[in-house]
């Protein structure tokens, strides 16, 4: 079995990155119907999810600290949402493409680049959040070691597509791209949304 270490690492570091162009589509499937939640909204509750990099507070409400998880793919989210149930639940959720207007900086912590960064690419995959969390704080708190990145770029842990973390140093560049929103029952989804179910194992409802 990985040993999965806390920070700081213990090798030499060669941390690899990735640019995300202008142009470049992000995706990310939310819920409006939750906590005012938006297509370009970022949650500053945490640390819940598996790179955040929120600080310790009473009520979980991070006013510095903030996250937005998006992937390149339908697929990616919708495994990554709805993966461990099993099921796609078409129902008030909302698909939000969000097309950059300004280049982001990630840390590639994928496949050989985890190792570059410090630890290994299992990280992406744990259930044991702590271990991650405590990584994504480190990458975030040491520019000095890894630039001042402006987010991660990781491997799925339902289907190894690439999933994209980003800080709230990103937040400008992700409100100023441009944004369709379709509801994830619109008829131009279900094909996709079907194929995508059937190659993954996964039933719709």
């Amino acid at each position: 079995m990985v040993v999965i270490r806390k920070p700081p690492p213990t090798g030499g570091i060669s941390p690899t990155h990735v640019t995300l162009k202008s142009g470049e589509v992000l995706i990310r499937i939310f819920d409006p119907t939750r906590y005012g939640i938006t297509a370009t909204s970022f949650r500053s509750y945490g640390p819940i999810s598996r790179f955040d990099h929120h600080g310790s507070y009473k009520n979980k409400i991070d006013p510095d600290r903030s996250v937005i998880y998006t992937g390149r793919t339908l697929s990616c989210c919708l495994v990554e949402i709805f993966g461990d149930g099993g099921i796609i639940a078409l129902e008030q959720q909302q698909v939000a493409f969000l097309t950059l207007t300004s280049n982001i900086r990630l840390l590639d912590i994928r496949g050989s680049g985890a190792m570059g960064a410090g630890t290994v690419a299992a990280i992406s995959s744990i259930t044991q959040r702590d271990i991650s969390q405590t990584w994504g704080k480190y990458f975030y708190e040491h520019p000095e070691i890894y630039d001042e990145i402006e987010g991660l770029i990781f491997s799925g842990a339902h289907n190894g597509e690439d999933a994209i973390m980003l800080y709230e140093r990103a937040k400008p560049k992700i409100e100023s791209a441009r944004v369709e929103v379709l509801n994830l029952n619109h008829p131009d989804l279900v094909a996709p949304i079907l194929e995508i179910a059937e190659v993954h194992g996964l039933l719709v409802k």
